[in-house]
């Protein structure tokens, strides 16, 4: 089995992961800059242009992950770049609009699937809590697993609470990829919050989580209703004296290798 293991920031929460000697896409979004309907409207989404070719994307690719498929996970041009017949693993709630695509392998995940030596599990969250969370539906997260490799949980737009928590002490990853950027929706956020993890909540993860655990902070400087950018993670950090070998923030196209 090849055991080199690295996740590459493409951009917004999207990656390309190698793992067990699988090449692994999640929530792809090639979408060209500003070409979709701002959050808030104030600044089309995306903010920035990929830093690759969408064929440097996609090439080895040998399956695909979707933790949701809100426009900023998956949106319209994914269907132009992938090959219909690519393995395509679904929460069960998304399977539908991603056949709808034209993809013939869609994999909807209960709880665990098996491909060659990895495992992916898939555990649920909220995607914000009270009347906003309600809106936003269901979203998930899922921890890869392979013998002599790191286990990975990729939160995907999951809020930190107990549940995710518990999911931290059942598979006890040592890398953690959290969706950092703090996006809000203010007519709702004035009472219950953000709908993805802040500078705030990413301080807090690291005083709750082991100290073994590493974060990978992603999905920042790219979407208009995203508040946090990668320098308000690293001011707080520094403010707060973390150990930045625990907070891993990447640059869009930058690979980390576990």
């Amino acid at each position: 089995m090849e055991k080199e293991t690295s996740v590459r920031l493409v951009r917004n929460a999207t990656l390309k992961i190698r793992y067990a000697g699988h090449t692994v896409l999640i929530d792809p979004f090639f979408a060209d800059k500003g070409t979709i309907q701002s959050a808030l409207g104030v600044n089309k989404s995306p903010r920035v242009h990929l830093t690759m070719p969408i064929d440097e994307i996609t090439e080895g690719v040998d399956m695909v992950l979707q933790t949701h498929i809100h426009p900023d996970h998956y949106d319209a041009t994914v269907k132009e770049h992938l090959p219909k017949d690519i393995p395509y693993y679904t929460q069960p709630q998304d399977k539908e609009t991603v056949e709808q695509d034209g993809f013939t392998q869609v994999k909807p995940i209960e709880d665990m699937t098996v491909s060659g030596n990895m495992t992916i599990h898939r555990v649920s969250g909220h995607h914000g809590f009270g009347k906003i969370g309600e809106m936003m539906g269901a979203v998930s997260g899922y921890v890869l697993t392979a013998e002599d490799c790191p286990t990975i949980y990729i939160m995907g737009d999951c809020k930190w609470e107990k549940c995710i928590a518990e999911t931290v002490e059942r598979f006890k990853p040592d890398y953690i990829v959290v969706n950092s950027g703090g996006a809000i929706f203010p007519e709702f956020s004035k009472v219950d919050g953000s709908i993805i993890p802040d500078e705030d909540e990413v301080m807090r993860m690291l005083d709750e989580l082991p100290t073994n655990v590493k974060l990978i902070a992603v999905h920042m400087d790219a979407i208009d209703h995203c508040q946090i950018t990668r320098e308000i993670l690293r001011n707080e950090a520094r403010h707060r004296k973390i150990d930045m070998n625990r907070l891993i923030i990447p640059e869009d196209g930058e690979t980390v290798d576990l």
